[in-house]
């Protein structure tokens, strides 16, 4: 699996697609997601399509994804209506959406480059988030995911409601902590917020 994503990393045109508008490959961190050893076990793809009907075709039709599948003992396919999103992704956000909440449970993506002159601030507080989600009631899968190792990182969660994410995003001690540290000493040159909607999430084994 990591030799065929990084044939990717070094050949983009592997798995352009009709209708592809954003792909993005992602390794995973262990443990609780967000520690420096990697999960071999675990990868990540985050695509945004014209429709669902490219969708479709690309995970039927592309030899790449295909050979990824038949690889993995697992999966599972998630398909998410964005509602709220701030920030940028390389310079854009594709994930602007004209939907509003739905009131069921939600997936949130963040996304963060971090400055080099800040990785060992950024680094020495990774665990302390990971304890603060992890004990965190409500928070029903987390994981850190990353492009370049420490360097472009982002995490995927999934809540029970928006309102249980609200909670915690914005009452817990140690959350708080970190987003003022991070706003106070320029962590970032870029970061993205998203939150959406689950329309659906199918296991494959």
């Amino acid at each position: 699996m990591f030799k065929l994503m990084g044939a990717y990393t070094f050949n983009k045109s592997l798995i352009n697609d009709n209708g592809l508008e954003f792909i993005k490959l992602f390794g995973t961190g262990s443990r609780d997601g967000f520690s420096l050893i990697p999960d071999f076990s675990s990868y990540v793809i985050i695509t945004s399509w014209k429709n669902d009907h490219f969708r479709k075709k690309f995970i039927n039709k592309n030899s790449i994804i295909n050979e990824i599948i038949s690889r993995s003992s697992s999966r599972i396919e998630i398909k998410i209506d964005p509602y709220s999103f701030t920030g940028s992704w390389n310079g854009i956000n594709p994930f602007k959406n004209a939907s509003s909440y739905n009131g069921g449970k939600i997936l949130v993506i963040t996304r963060a480059r971090v400055k080099f002159n800040k990785l060992v601030n950024f680094l020495f507080n990774t665990s302390l988030a990971a304890r603060s989600i992890k004990s965190h009631n409500g928070a029903e899968f987390y994981k850190g995911i990353g492009e370049l190792p420490i360097i472009e990182q982002a995490t995927i969660s999934i809540w029970k409601s928006e309102q249980i994410m609200r909670d915690f995003a914005y009452s817990d001690t140690n959350h708080i902590k970190i987003i003022n540290k991070a706003r106070k000493d320029k962590w970032y040159s870029e970061e993205l917020f998203v939150r959406s909607n689950i329309l659906s999430l199918k296991e494959y084994n």
